[in-house]
């Protein structure tokens, strides 16, 4: 069901910086299908409390097989990193939260966090949805990331405080909550990769990222008909 199709497309697109994120089109050989095993783990899906703006399953390891030989295979020569001691983490994702319920958080592009010292994020993701109109990924540049890791580290403890202090410094957290879709006072929008059935992209998780949601009136939590993704996570050696 996992299984990539050997007649898939691969391509780069340069996103600035001397970053560049790996395209690949017709990626799995059955997406339908995997969309239909989601479908039958709807129950299964966790709401995130905090982090991710929607809901959430695991997928097991053990049907990833072919997938993660593609990481290890191709991803790795075009990303440059080691093929050896790769730490993946794979889930089903599904932004549905409606722009009021965001918190100051999610309304702002993120880098992934690193989990060790001296290894580099590499993320990837399979959109696994029709409706193009739902979003693709909107790649950026800080303009004043000291602010955000001051609102950050204010937030460990007292979200509200972190809130207040965006308020303060930063305009658009002045105005109702929404998605980051154009570039703002602390972000600039660098390009945005379109959604497509079937498409997967592999990019750095330095890079700083968000899904990239102008139409939220069209999310929801129907596995059928909303943004549902498989995403995977790796922790790399650089090479």
């Amino acid at each position: 069901m996992f299984e990539i199709n050997p007649n898939r497309k691969i391509s780069r697109l340069d996103i600035g910086d001397g970053n560049f994120c790996l395209i690949v089109d017709d990626f799995l050989l059955d997406p339908h299908a995997v969309v239909a095993f989601a479908c039958e783990h709807v129950d299964e899906f966790d709401l995130q409390e905090s982090g991710y703006p929607g809901i959430l399953l695991n997928a097991n390891d053990k049907q990833l097989t072919d997938i993660y030989g593609f990481i290890r295979r191709t991803v790795s020569r075009e990303l440059r990193f080691c093929r050896g001691g790769i730490k993946s983490s794979t889930f089903f994702s599904m932004v549905t939260l409606p722009p009021e319920e965001l918190n100051w958080a999610q309304r702002m592009c993120h880098q992934d966090p690193r989990t060790e010292a001296g290894r580099a994020n590499i993320a990837g993701l399979v959109y696994l949805f029709e409706n193009v109109d739902l979003g693709g990924t909107g790649f950026y540049r800080f303009r004043n990331q000291e602010t955000l890791e001051a609102a950050t580290a204010i937030g460990v403890s007292d979200p509200a405080a972190a809130l207040a202090y965006l308020k303060k410094h930063v305009p658009m957290y002045r105005e109702a909550p929404a998605y980051l879709t154009e570039s703002c006072d602390v972000a600039e929008l660098i390009t945005v990769i379109s959604a497509r059935f079937n498409r997967s992209i592999f990019y750095s998780g330095d890079i700083p990222h968000s899904a990239y949601i102008s139409a939220p009136e069209l999310l929801s939590d129907h596995i059928a008909i909303g943004r549902l993704t498989l995403n995977c996570f790796a922790s790399v050696v650089p090479r």
